[in-house]
């Protein structure tokens, strides 16, 4: 007879309940192997390595050398375009001044004329002169620099001019216009050596234009109709070319008669030849000369001819100031250009030499290795004797140097074996 099999019995309740809490409590676990199986594995995450070896032969110092060097010469190339834009701006600034300027000169000849200049200069205040005490001296200068020797020449001009006036016991006032004249004459030793003064210190900004120079011509002529000062000059550098530019001083206050007649009037244009940028001043003899503007005899002026030119010459003393301004900022441009260029010419050399050095050291450093190589591998073939370059070493060096290896050092003989002598 055969025995009934087993009954096969259920898992319990409680079974089940102790397996799901191992599995619970053994699970931060399972998943920690898992995603170490995972990312080795399945390649989900990356593993980084940290090379042992160098990767190229050189010195790392001097390619990075190298590299700051290159950087360099495209940021001075890259702010040398950036003038050349700022130079194209300021030209047509130039241009879209000079019809009110021409406009206002020719006003102000008509109306002298008309007048006959009797008496004028004793009537109008800006015209009227007088023993010169004390003076006010406008100094144009950058806010930045990087622009050659633009600021020193004009400083130079200025500490000349101070000198001047120091010997002939005149009072200066200074007007500081740019950051860097004000960082130059605010200076304890130069106010104690000139003894002058500070008056008021304006920024140059970007791009300066008409309220600049309101604000510099309400300065001066506040202190000149005040008669804190007889005279007012400015010192400021006069355009000529992108390579040139000289700084001059120029009387503002008090007016002349024939400083209106014929002014001198700023005048540049840039240029393209031949892919090269060239910014050219017209010279005296090119200008257009403003004509006087024709008043019939029959005209009734509203107020006297007095009146009229006593409100009209402030304004001719802003154009005079926007003149000067615009041609500092032509020469200082100019002068950025033709330093940036420089420099950048200066950078592709330094590179050009630091390239080959560098290129140098590492060509002897390969050629060290190989050489290394090659008579650890000839010592090993010849056991214990001494390391001997053959001459598949020197086909080998002109192939990787393209014929150009340096010569290597004469194997040394090797010494002649004896012959056994026949037997008698």
């Amino acid at each position: 007879m055969t025995s009934p099999a087993p009954q096969q019995r259920k898992p319990t309740l409680g079974a089940l309940l102790v397996a799901l809490g191992l599995l619970v409590a053994a699970g931060p676990s399972i998943l920690s192997i898992a995603r170490t199986a995972t990312g080795f594995v399945g390649t989900k995450q990356a593993v980084t390595r940290a090379p042992r070896v160098a990767a190229g032969a050189g010195d790392p110092a001097l390619r990075d050398r190298v590299a700051s060097v290159k950087k360099t010469g495209k940021l001075t190339d890259a702010m040398r375009l950036v003038a050349a834009a700022k130079v194209r701006r300021a030209q047509d600034q130039v241009s879209k001044a000079r019809p009110f300027s021409e406009e206002l000169q020719g006003m102000i000849q008509g109306i002298t004329k008309k007048a006959k200049m009797v008496g004028l200069d004793a009537s109008l205040p800006m015209l009227r002169a007088a023993e010169v005490k004390s003076i006010s001296l406008v100094v144009l200068a950058s806010d930045r620099g990087l622009c050659g020797g633009y600021n020193t020449f004009v400083f130079k001009q200025t500490i000349a001019r101070l000198e001047q006036l120091k010997e002939q016991g005149v009072k200066v006032s200074l007007v500081a216009v740019g950051k860097r004249a004000i960082s130059k004459f605010n200076n304890d030793e130069l106010k104690k050596e000139f003894g002058y003064t500070i008056a008021k210190e304006i920024q140059f900004g970007n791009f300066p234009g008409a309220s600049l120079a309101n604000e510099i011509g309400e300065e001066v002529r506040s202190t000149f109709l005040a008669g804190e000062a007889q005279k007012v000059e400015i010192i400021y550098s006069k355009f000529i070319n992108l390579l040139k530019n000289e700084p001059s001083v120029r009387t503002l206050l008090p007016l002349s008669p024939s400083k209106i007649d014929s002014p001198d009037d700023v005048s540049f244009s840039m240029t393209t030849e031949d892919g090269n940028i060239k910014i050219k001043r017209e010279e005296e003899g090119e200008k257009k000369k403003v004509q006087g503007k024709e008043i019939v005899n029959d005209m009734i002026f509203d107020q006297p001819p007095e009146s009229i030119l006593n409100s009209m010459l402030p304004l001719y003393l802003n154009s005079q100031i926007l003149q000067c301004i615009y041609e500092s900022l032509a020469s200082e441009l100019g002068s950025r250009m033709t330093a940036m260029k420089a420099a950048t010419d200066n950078a592709d050399e330094l590179a050009k030499k630091l390239l080959t050095l560098y290129n140098k050291q590492r060509q002897s450093q390969i050629t060290q290795e190989l050489l290394e190589v090659v008579n650890g591998a000839l010592s090993l073939e010849g056991g214990e004797q001494e390391p001997q370059i053959e001459e598949n070493t020197d086909e080998l060096l002109n192939d990787f140097f393209d014929g150009e290896a340096p010569p290597a050092a004469a194997a040394p003989a090797a010494p002649a074996e004896k012959v056994a002598e026949p037997a008698a």
